[in-house]
């Protein structure tokens, strides 16, 4: 595997921990510059014991003809 290819997995990787950590506290942008920083297998490992997105309540859609 020459250089480009190995930084291309560890990107991809990298973007890979940041969508499974899209519906967590910190989101896409948070879990992809963690990764980047450290490694996605120790992101990775964060984003298994990290608490999911609390949510308020149901929410409405636009338009639903509902008040």
């Amino acid at each position: 595997m020459d250089t480009l290819s190995v930084i291309l997995l560890y990107l991809i990787l990298c973007l890979v921990a940041g969508i499974a950590g899209r519906n967590r506290r910190i989101g896409f942008w948070g879990f992809l510059f963690s990764s980047i920083c450290f490694t996605p297998i120790i992101t990775l490992l964060f984003l298994y014991c990290a608490a999911p997105r609390k949510v308020d309540g149901p929410r409405r859609r636009l338009g639903s003809g509902q008040a």
